[in-house]
Order: structure tokens, then C-alpha cells, then sequence
């Protein structure tokens, strides 16, 4: 396959990130049809796509998200054609990518595929009702088979039920009353580094990338080797090179890495390749070193400022003690004068009896 010439830059150019000081969302990710077909070939282990090429791919997000709102708008809906041995069409299956940044675990993510399929299939019986009216009412009609897939980048394991049933009430006892379906989950850190470079394509170097998350996640991405990220960068066509570059601005910035510093390395990136990424990892690992650094010292901070309120604590503790002491002390002296005066008066009480008894 013909691949297109490199844009090479100026040494010392620096990147102009204008529209990147946000996160690279995964949309722009799943746009590339080349990535796409590359995620679902050797990604999700369904075998009806082990043969998808980027030319078999079609994305039609924007119809349906018309219907659905700005909600959905950072997943993608392709639409993807299975081809027979000989090329001809097959069928046409749809795949639902619910493929934004996710740190959380998102549990109402069935609900939200739910939707989605119904639109779905109501647009498609739309349509060919349109080419046949009442062919949606035959025996023979079919609906177009919705593959949902969920692409989670979070470091938590996914925890939410696969299954809408989960999501009802009484599905136990009311089983077959509750329409169900499950969806797949494919989690960035499903995979070690080593398994990604194995696979030795764009998309892996995509989530290789996408799993720096904490200064040991970048330790890490330190051990793969730089020849192999250098090729795999060297051979893409641009446009995929675009969007390496995002997500490592994304990242770069992340880090903690001064905006100055960072548009140079991108920049060198952009003539040099990855290669340059890796001769200043030191500087990167500068920033992350001090990120830590601050950490710890805001920890220390914090640690020192419930250490101060502890001893405030304990110090108007011990006051209220010593008050209750003397409280405590002049109140004994108190019972013990009523006491010597009681004895008085018993005294006083005797004597008058005996006074009393003598008359």
C-alpha cells in the first residue's frame, strides 16, 4: 500500500495547538476509518469483522445523534459492510462506539446503548418502507444486526452490569418479560504494553499512548521500544500523525510539562518523529518528578494542618478539664463547709437537748 509523503518540519518548529488544549476526545480518534477497522479487527475478537478494511466503513454518528441531542455526541455509530470472499457485499451491520474519555464507570451505559438501537431500527424500517410499503410487516423482514461496544480508558475495573435486564427490576422473576441484549467492553488497560506492541499497528499505538494515565503508566511507556514506536509513527499516513500528535500534546500538558517546552517537543516530533519523544523523556520525567514532589508536599501541608487542629483540639480539651477541676474542687470545698456546718448545728441541737433535760 502507497503511503503518503511525510510533511517534514523545520528542527526547533513548534507546534501550534489551538484547537488541542483540551483532551483529544476519542470521537477524533474513531473518525480515522483506518484506526476503526484496525480496532475492530484485532481489537474486539468478533470474527465477523476479522477481515473489515477501512473502505467497508461508514460513519453515519451525525444522523442519528440529530435525533438523540448533544448528550451522545462524543460517541460514534459506523456503519460497517461484511463482504464476501469474492468482495461482493454480504450484509450491513451497525456498530455502536460509546467512545468518550471515561474516568468513572459510567452504570446507566445499557440504558443509553437501548436508545441508540431504537433509533436505529426505526430509521431503518423507515427506510425501507419507503422502497416497500408494509415490508416491515412480512415474516420474512429483518432488522440490521447492532453490535454495541463500549472503548473505556479508565484505570478502575469495569464494573457496570453487560446486560440491560441488570438495569430492571424484578429480571429475576420476570425474566422473560425484559428485552436484553449485552454489549462488549474493550479496555485500554485490558492490554500490557508488550500485548499492544505486538500488534504492531496504528491503533496500538493509540491506546499504548492513551494508557499513560499516572507517572508509572509513563515509566512504563519508557520500556517499549523506541524503534518500534518510531516506525510504527514513521509509516502512518498524516492524518493518523495528526492526531498522535494531539493526544501527546494532551498528555504533555497533563504532565505538567511548560506549555514553551512542550510546543518543542511536539515540533520535533512533527520533522523528527517519536524518536525525539524518547531522547527528552528525562525532561518529561522532570515534571512528573515534581508533580509528585507537590503531591507530597501538599499531603505533608495537609497532614500538618489537621496536625495544628489536633492539638487546638486538645489544647481547648485540656482547659475545659483543668476548669472542670476547679469547678469540681470548689464545690468539694462547698460540701465541706455545708458538712461542718451540719456537725455545728448537730452539735448546737444536742446541747440544747441536754440543756433541756437538765431544767
Amino acid at each position: 500500500m502507497s503511503r503518503k509523503p511525510q510533511n517534514k518540519r523545520k528542527r526547533g518548529t513548534f507546534y501550534q495547538p489551538e484547537m488541542h488544549t483540551r483532551d483529544v476526545n476519542s470521537r477524533e480518534i474513531f473518525k480515522n476509518d483506518r484506526l476503526t477497522s484496525q480496532f475492530l479487527r484485532n481489537y474486539t475478537n468478533i470474527s465477523l469483522f476479522a477481515n473489515v478494511q477501512p473502505e467497508d466503513i461508514e460513519d453515519v454518528s451525525r444522523k442519528y445523534r440529530a435525533f438523540l441531542g448533544v448528550e451522545y455526541e462524543s460517541d460514534t455509530i459506523k456503519k460497517v459492510y461484511i463482504r464476501k470472499t469474492d468482495g461482493s457485499l454480504e450484509r450491513e451491520v451497525y456498530v455502536i462506539s460509546l467512545i468518550e474519555h471515561k474516568s468513572d464507570i459510567d452504570y446507566d451505559v445499557a440504558m443509553q446503548l437501548l436508545r441508540y438501537m431504537t433509533v436505529i431500527w426505526q430509521e431503518y424500517k423507515k427506510n425501507r418502507e419507503k422502497e416497500q410499503q408494509g415490508i416491515s410487516r412480512l415474516k420474512s423482514f429483518r432488522y440490521p444486526l447492532i453490535i454495541p461496544i463500549v472503548y473505556y480508558e479508565g484505570t478502575r475495573r469495569w464494573t457496570a452490569d453487560i446486560h440491560l435486564k441488570d438495569r430492571i427490576e424484578f429480571a429475576e422473576q420476570m425474566e422473560k418479560y425484559i428485552p436484553d441484549f449485552t454489549y462488549q467492553v474493550v479496555s485500554v488497560n485490558q492490554y500490557t504494553n508488550e500485548e499492544l506492541s505486538n500488534k504492531r499497528d496504528e491503533m496500538s499505538l493509540v491506546m499504548l499512548i492513551n494508557k499513560i494515565q499516572t507517572p508509572e503508566d509513563y515509566g512504563e511507556f519508557r520500556k517499549v521500544s523506541e524503534e518500534l514506536i518510531n516506525s510504527i509513527y514513521g509509516n502512518a499516513p498524516e492524518e493518523i500523525k495528526k492526531i498522535y500528535r494531539d493526544i501527546l500534546w494532551s498528555l504533555l500538558i497533563k504532565m505538567n510539562v511548560p506549555s514553551e517546552d512542550a510546543r518543542e517537543i511536539m515540533g520535533e516530533i512533527g520533522g523528527r518523529g517519536m524518536g525525539y519523544l524518547f531522547e527528552n523523556m528525562e525532561k518529561m520525567d522532570i515534571q512528573a518528578e515534581r508533580r509528585n514532589t507537590q503531591r507530597e508536599k501538599e499531603r505533608a501541608e495537609k497532614m500538618e494542618r489537621e496536625k495544628q487542629q489536633i492539638e487546638k483540639v486538645l489544647q481547648s480539651t485540656t482547659q475545659e478539664l483543668e476548669d472542670t477541676e476547679k469547678e469540681l474542687h470548689y464545690t468539694a470545698q462547698k460540701l465541706q463547709g455545708i458538712e461542718q456546718e451540719n456537725q455545728r448545728l448537730r452539735q448546737l441541737i444536742e446541747q440544747l437537748q441536754k440543756d433541756k433535760r437538765t431544767i
